[in-house]
């Protein structure tokens, strides 16, 4: 494996993150944590630019890097619709942190719990350690070593206890254990601080990586012309004359029919940018309504840069590789390395070091959001439910323990990842995120828009929904992998994994209502302040207080650049 000469310059720059990063946690870990506020929320005293850096940051892991710009490299712009999903991170300020505040809550299992029953919370906390384990924890470690691997060009290295070990696993083991050293010691307070810090240094290195990129094709209309077919971003609903008409359309191998994309696309957002923990955890740090919802607009206007500083990249690496340039022939083979051969092949000094310092800004602020939000979860939604005696110091040190835990159960998934080094991790990302969705999304929305559904029906509906996923996930494996046909139910494993999803999310929405119909209505009591129709006049004035007409500009700006992308990649 070839790799950079780095200068020492390059070096330079990334010693230098690595102390400003240091200093920061230290800062952080000398803050007196009394409680388990302090520790996960931050003392609830973030303001709007640390909420939206973090929203950014937790969302932008290594797996962009690689797995976006390796889609880029495949499939064109067509995953750019989950990258233009600001107008869901406007949701989560606008509709659905006025519940998380005035619910004052630690998890957004906890305000199912309110909303339905204690047995609602404790499966949605599972479903999300489970996920983070599958989709977050492991992705994230797996894409950040193989891109470091990658671009230094280590195959081994010699250590004094070890002897000689495979470089990914050293890489994937250092950066873990920097980052988890840095969350276990500063809690949430050292991630967002520190997350502020990786968001200028992530977005000014990959938007070098995209200038040096457009300059050495010629442009963006050398972009187009490379990639006549992949620049589009709504794509047939057909792709072989198998799948013409109704209802083939819907059993074809495309990953992103246009059709498919608008019905599912939401959903898979909604469940990620309003209720998953990792990102909300983050808008319950604000000090108030007012910084949240400033907060999530922030990170609405940051959203909308992945597309161009992640996605185009790698169609800038098959433009340079049908261009013949030297050092691009591997694109040809293996799209997911776009992003490490357009590093080693472009940048001159001092930019690689600062591309490389990007990369590990986005590995250690997704990882770190991960520790932080798993702790969270495991320690409030499961450890303090069970010993609700343990002191708050007790808890503190729970969390600590369990961000250690994560860590080694991410590493054991990791083997499994490997081979996604040929294939589209981003890809391989949505799918899991497609199955997981759409229960979760259906059970919050119809809990906050309705107050005729009942506490049992979002159990039974989270439950079933979650089961027919992972169904569906087991049943797709089974066939990828060992050819197995499931007769009649073979239509369950073809069925194209977007309308898949949304048909799950309308299935779940239809059997909470069902549910409701033959199960105990909720109390007044517990339905105050959880529903739209609950909230009473004095929440109301609070929430039209914590807006004017800044808030109200810059949304309608932001929903504004949303449809001028989509005009010009139509």
């Amino acid at each position: 494996m070839s790799g950079v000469s780095f200068s020492g310059l390059d070096w330079g720059i990334v010693a230098a993150y690595f102390v400003v990063n240091t200093v920061i946690c230290i800062w952080a870990a000398m803050q007196k944590e009394r409680n388990t506020e302090d520790y996960f929320l931050a003392s609830k005293s973030a303001g709007w630019f640390l909420i939206g850096s973090s929203i950014f940051a937790s969302n932008i892991g290594a797996e962009h890097l690689i797995g976006l710009a390796g889609s880029g490299a495949s499939s064109g712009v067509a995953f750019a619709h989950w990258e233009l999903h600001s107008y869901l991170v406007l949701v989560l300020g606008w509709i659905f942190a006025p519940f998380y505040l005035r619910a004052n809550i630690f998890t957004t299992p906890e305000f199912l719990e309110r909303r339905y029953t204690p047995g609602t919370r404790t499966f949605l906390s599972f479903i999300f350690l489970v996920s983070y384990i599958l989709t977050k924890a492991s992705v994230t470690i797996f894409a950040g070593a193989f891109a470091i691997q990658t671009i230094l060009g280590y195959e081994t290295i010699t250590l004094p206890i070890f002897g000689e070990t495979d470089f990914f696993w050293f890489s994937a083991f250092f950066l873990v254990i920097i980052t988890g050293v840095f969350v276990v010691l500063g809690g949430m307070k050292s991630v967002l601080w520190t997350e502020a810090m990786h968001v200028p240094v992530l977005l000014t290195g990959s938007a070098v990586l995209l200038f040096v990129g457009l300059n050495a094709i010629g442009g963006m209309d050398a972009l187009k012309a490379a990639n006549p077919e992949t620049i589009h971003l709504w794509r047939p609903l057909s792709t072989t004359a198998e799948t013409q008409g109704f209802p083939g359309f819907l059993f074809d191998p495309s990953t992103t029919p246009w059709l498919g994309v608008l019905l599912c696309s939401p959903i898979i957002g909604l469940w990620y940018w309003c209720t998953d923990q990792y990102i909300a955890q983050r808008v319950l740090t604000a000090r108030n309504l007012k910084e949240a919802r400033r907060g999530t607009i922030f990170a609405g206007y940051l959203k909308l840069a992945p597309m161009f500083i992640f996605l185009l990249p790698g169609m800038i690496a098959v433009a340079l590789y049908k261009q013949g340039a030297p050092g691009f022939e591997s694109i040809g083979t293996n799209p997911q390395g776009a992003f490490p051969v357009l590093v080693s092949n472009l940048l001159p000094d001092g930019l690689r070091g600062l591309v490389l310092a990007g990369m590990l800004s986005a590995l250690m602020s997704a990882l770190a959001s991960l520790f932080n939000s798993t702790a969270t979860l495991f320690t409030v939604d499961f450890y303090k439910r069970l010993k609700p005696q343990s002191s708050e110091k007790h808890l503190v040190n729970v969390g600590r323990v369990a961000t250690a835990g994560v860590i080694v159960i991410g590493m054991l998934w990791i083997p499994i990842l490997q081979d996604l080094g040929k294939g589209q991790l981003y890809t391989y990302l949505q799918l899991v995120q497609s199955l997981l969705a759409p229960s979760i999304a259906a059970v919050f929305m119809a809990g906050i828009f309705s107050g005729a559904v009942t506490p049992k029906s979002g159990f039974y509906g989270i439950v079933t929904g979650f089961v027919v996923g992972m169904l569906r996930l087991v049943m797709q494996a089974m066939h990828e992998m060992g050819g197995t046909d499931w007769g009649f139910l073979q239509w369950f494993v073809d069925l194209n994994w977007l309308y898949f999803s949304f048909f799950l999310f309308v299935f779940t929405c239809a059997l909470i209502f069902v549910v409701s119909q033959f199960t105990p209505k909720a109390s007044v009591e517990q339905l105050a302040g959880l529903t739209y129709k609950s909230v009473s006049a004095q929440h109301q004035a609070e929430d039209r207080n914590s807006y004017g007409f800044w808030e109200v500009f810059h949304t309608c700006v932001i929903l504004g650049i949303i449809a001028a992308i989509y005009i010009y990649f139509w």
